[in-house]
């Protein structure tokens, strides 16, 4: 049996409970339901048909034996269930699982604090909110450091590409590629520099991307075309 604190409840199976209990009267089963609950807080339930009867509140001899062959005689002397110190075992261990998991992360996030230049973390705290002191002050109080380590310890992050619009004759180039006429072209950059090349209220990021997408509008209008003048065709055929 576990020393640990003992949860304060356990799993309850209604299948198992039920075939377990299918032969039993509802005294009985009344009874066993004491006797489970007395072995989860205790530990086990004593080896003794007197006490156990009072435990489970059964007055009938013949009701407490029955209740009792559901539990197994240990080597400690004392009764207990198998299946519920399974039910017990496996909550420990699922535990056990979890607060080594929370270890781990623990150990983790303080040393991501360690790696981070510009806070001071208490590492006590690290697990919840971190206590952030300016750099100025860090300097202050340590005479170690200096801004060269500092500026050496810097995340840099990076750089951000400004759009640049294309010339006539990348455009050209890019039309060639994709297989867009030359006066899509024309019609392309005259659009985009009447709106400064912008899409919708955004500035462009990539250009040729918006080509490919202006020749995809393209090929889709003129495919919905060629379908309504075939439609048009049969109908007149069907006069």
């Amino acid at each position: 049996m576990s020393d640990t604190k003992r949860a304060p409840a356990f799993q309850f199976y209604p299948a198992d409970f039920i075939a377990d209990t299918t032969d039993m009267t509802a005294e009985e089963v009344g009874g066993y339901i004491r006797l489970l609950c007395h072995q989860w807080l205790t530990g086990s339930i004593p080896n003794d048909n007197e006490r156990v009867a009072r435990i489970a509140g059964l007055m009938g001899v013949p009701s407490v034996c029955y209740c009792i062959t559901k539990f197994v005689l240990c080597d400690d002397g004392t009764l207990r269930n198998s299946r519920l110190e399974q039910v017990r075992a496996d909550q420990e261990a699922f535990r056990a699982k979890k607060t080594a998991a929370g270890l781990n992360g623990s150990t983790k996030r303080w040393s991501k604090c360690q790696t981070d230049s510009t806070t001071i973390v208490d590492p006590s705290l690290c697990h919840s909110t971190p206590i952030v002191l300016p750099l100025a002050n860090t300097i202050a109080n340590d005479s170690s450091l200096s801004l060269s380590s500092i500026k050496n310890t810097e995340v840099l992050k990076s750089p951000r590409v400004r759009f640049q619009k294309p010339t006539v004759d990348e455009l050209t180039a890019e039309a060639l590629k994709i297989g867009l006429s030359e006066t899509e072209v024309d019609k392309f950059y005259n659009y985009y520099e009447s709106v400064g090349w912008k899409v919708g209220r955004n500035s462009m990021k990539s250009w040729p991307h918006s080509m490919r997408g202006w020749l995809s509008r393209i090929e889709s209008t003129a495919g919905s075309a060629a379908l309504k003048s075939n439609k048009e065709i049969d109908w007149r055929d069907s006069l």
